[in-house]
């Protein structure tokens, strides 16, 4: 049932040491996007933070009543096309559709 979470993390995600806080529902959104566009059935989103906090560094935690995960970074370009085509406001705000080097920052940060 988890199979395809070491291609999410691959495709999707850095884990990081510098206490990056990614908010669970923008890690959802991200996540079943990026299922939609392989045809993988999606885990329910606490099963998928089961699976991801499996993985060495990343905790999840509370922060300013927000449930987050600590030690990932959403990235890659799977992230910037969700981002530019699910109308995304996210921590970054709204995109500018013609700022294409926006986009291009967040899909290269690790």
């Amino acid at each position: 049932m988890t199979q395809h979470i070491p291609t999410f993390l691959q495709d999707c995600t850095a884990v990081t040491a510098d206490g990056s806080l990614v908010p669970a529902d923008e890690l959802e959104g991200l996540y079943l996007y990026w299922c939609s566009t392989r045809t993988d059935t999606p885990l329910t989103t606490e099963d998928l933070i089961t699976a991801l906090v499996a993985q060495e560094g990343v905790e999840r935690l509370r922060h300013n009543g927000v449930d987050c995960l600590e030690g990932l970074v959403l990235t890659g370009a799977v992230m910037a096309e969700f981002i530019l085509t699910c109308d995304f406001t996210g921590a970054w705000g709204q995109p500018d559709l013609w700022d294409l080097a926006a986009a291009r920052d967040v899909a290269t940060v690790s």
